[in-house]
């Protein structure tokens, strides 16, 4: 995947340097990869929707961008690809569950289910009995990802509007294959703020300089695009609720946090 031929590697120098600006126009060179990805991964959802989707998408390219090194061999693309579409898919995910549950246990029990085929009781052994005692997950919490899930299409399912065999399992991110276990303080905030939403893990960042420069609550607004004009307030709320979200993470792998 190559980049697109409007985004230079000066321009993500200057945007990665903090220029909004550049930022910006590095992001919109993306949209039409931004929406392809949301087209594969939430086919039915309606415009509003897809613009929700797209707004995760966006802060998820940026955050990578904050990462990429372009002295390397990945393109931008490439580098940030896995991760905006993880983003997305956790953001549809906990948009059209019947409960609230957490977009990871969610990945997880659909994982289980399309592995064994169906099989409540082999995805339950699976999810239940797994080396690591951080990634087990109880029987209560099981049966409500479950109940959320009942009606959703299978992972072995095609996508609808696909051509070339394309199922939910191909688009859907296997976020536990990704699990590290982390052992020291900056290794489980590392962990906590990839599990949380985008947006709220890029206000949490830039609040507290996490590998990247400390900005300020207007700053941090403007490169969110919130365009409310309390926007100091709605990015103070971002972070509260980012809080809230890894602390629930947290305690699901019993991480001390």
């Amino acid at each position: 995947m190559s980049q697109p031929a409007n985004v230079t590697e000066a321009q993500i120098r200057q945007a990665q340097g903090g220029d909004t600006d550049a930022m910006w126009d590095v992001i919109s060179a993306y949209e039409p990869v931004l929406r392809s990805v949301i087209r594969s991964v939430a086919p039915k959802v309606d415009r509003e929707d897809a613009e929700d989707l797209l707004q995760e998408a966006r802060v998820a390219l940026m955050e990578s961008l904050r990462d990429y090194d372009s002295n390397g061999d990945a393109s931008l693309l490439s580098y940030a690809y896995q991760a905006v579409r993880r983003a997305v898919a956790d953001a549809h995910i906990q948009s059209t569950t019947a409960l609230s549950i957490e977009s990871f246990a969610a990945i997880r029990v659909r994982h289980a289910l399309w592995t064994t085929g169906g099989d409540v009781e082999g995805a339950w052994l699976s999810v239940s009995t797994d080396a690591d005692p951080r990634r087990r997950m109880s029987r209560e919490a099981f049966v409500s990802v479950c109940e959320a899930l009942a009606g959703a299409d299978s992972l072995d399912a095609r996508v609808p509007g696909g051509n070339d065999g394309t199922t939910w399992a191909d688009v859907l991110p296997d976020t536990s294959a990704d699990f590290v276990v982390p052992t020291e303080g900056r290794e489980i905030a590392h962990f906590l703020l990839r599990e949380i939403s985008p947006r709220q893990s890029y206000a949490l960042r830039a609040y507290y300089g996490i590998r990247m420069l400390k900005t300020s609550d207007e700053q941090a607004s403007d490169e969110l695009r919130i365009s409310s004009h309390k926007k100091c307030e709605a990015l103070r709320k971002l972070r509260s609720n980012g809080v809230k979200r890894a602390r629930i993470v947290a305690d699901a792998y019993n991480i001390a946090a």
